[in-house]
């Protein structure tokens, strides 16, 4: 189905409506986290929601009767000046449908990240690249942009081939990430922080498209951190697609994209590896719906409680309502002398009360371990 007329708030509309399997939502607005953990907002938008992809859950798919439409490099870079100004967002997040092949989909988007940055755009730059993007190419979008990522959607080859029959998972997903990873470590050895872009690699997946178990996607996950470096991946709970074939297909709960979310927190920021998270997976490989880190202290219960004085930073972080920031700020400034203490140092003490204690002060409330 060829585009129509519309008008710029129309396309605008339509192609922020188009991101639904792009990381976020489908509003012209996502959120996002810079290196110094800000929480930032992106004007979020495709260039195009015409694809010469067949992906079996995508709304812009190939052959899809649906409404069409694109925008410029030229009105991307004016609307992003536009809402940037104004102080509605900090920066942009720029996706695509396949428009012909990558070579030129990536083209494209260079345009947009050349004209920003040579017209003095110093925001956050968000781009998703497209499967079988060429190796030149991203070493350009790495010297452009702060974040960059093809997405996995999945987990392997065969799952792969289920859902995006026209890309090669090995070849058009794998070695791109290993070429994005390169260029994040290349651009690292070449600027010093806060002289110039360094950018980060992310992916994503379609969570429950392909029927997975939680416990494939974060194997993984831990895979993809040691292998491509990777900062961060993106979820997106499957959701059927009216004329799609994967229409008939039951819905992933959204709790189950939380619960992902905190686990790939866990193997980031913790240090936990996918096979410390064995016992909170059901006997499918199903993480349940609670908080993965307070499931395992619970059923951890001997390591707890810890002293706070006493215990070292790897002991403070497995504490839930105790993150890495936090743990850290324990250490620098024991001893702690109270509770409050703990409090004003940005612990939860809800959440870490059970498991915490002060000499021999602790909680005795084992409502937590049941």
């Amino acid at each position: 189905m060829g585009e129509k007329y519309h008008t710029l708030e129309e396309r605008m509309k339509i192609l922020a409506d188009g991101t639904k399997y792009d990381s976020c939502n489908s509003t012209t607005t996502c959120h996002t986290f810079t290196p110094d953990g800000r929480c930032i907002q992106l004007y979020k938008t495709l260039m195009t929601n015409s694809c010469s992809g067949e992906c079996l859950y995508c709304p812009n798919r190939c052959g899809r009767e649906a409404t069409r439409a694109s925008l410029s490099p030229d009105e991307i870079v004016k609307i992003t000046w536009d809402f940037y100004r104004r102080n509605a967002i900090e920066g942009l997040f720029l996706s695509s449908g396949v428009i012909g092949d990558p070579e030129l989909t990536t083209e494209r988007q260079l345009d947009v990240l050349r004209t920003l940055r040579g017209s003095g755009f110093n925001g956050y730059v968000h781009v998703r690249l497209m499967p079988g993007v060429p190796r030149d190419m991203i070493r350009e979008v790495s010297l452009l942009a702060n974040k960059f990522g093809v997405n996995a959607e999945t987990t392997c080859q065969s799952r792969y081939d289920e859902i995006c029959p026209n890309f090669d998972y090995r070849n058009d997903i794998l070695r791109r990430m290993e070429w994005t990873y390169g260029a994040v470590r290349q651009r690292r050895s070449e600027v010093r922080y806060g002289e110039g872009i360094i950018g980060a690699n992310d992916t994503q997946f379609v969570v429950g498209a392909t029927g997975e178990p939680d416990s494939e996607i974060i194997d993984t996950i831990g895979r993809f951190m040691d292998s491509y470096g990777l900062r961060r991946p993106f979820f997106m709970s499957f959701d059927p697609v009216p004329d799609t074939p994967l229409s008939g297909n039951k819905a992933s709960p959204l709790w189950r994209e939380a619960r992902l979310y905190q686990t790939s927190y866990l193997l980031k920021d913790y240090g936990l590896k996918p096979r410390d998270l064995e016992t909170v997976l059901d006997d499918r490989g199903f993480l349940p719906d609670d908080d993965p880190k307070l499931v395992l202290a619970r059923l951890n219960r001997d390591a707890f409680p810890v002293d706070v004085n006493l215990s070292t930073y790897s002991e403070l972080i497995r504490v839930p309502g105790i993150g890495p920031r936090t743990a850290n700020r324990i250490v620098r400034c024991r001893p702690v002398l109270s509770y409050v203490q703990l409090a004003s140092m940005g612990v939860v003490m809800k959440r870490a009360r059970p498991f915490i204690k002060l000499g021999n002060s602790r909680q005795t409330d084992l409502e937590a371990f049941v």
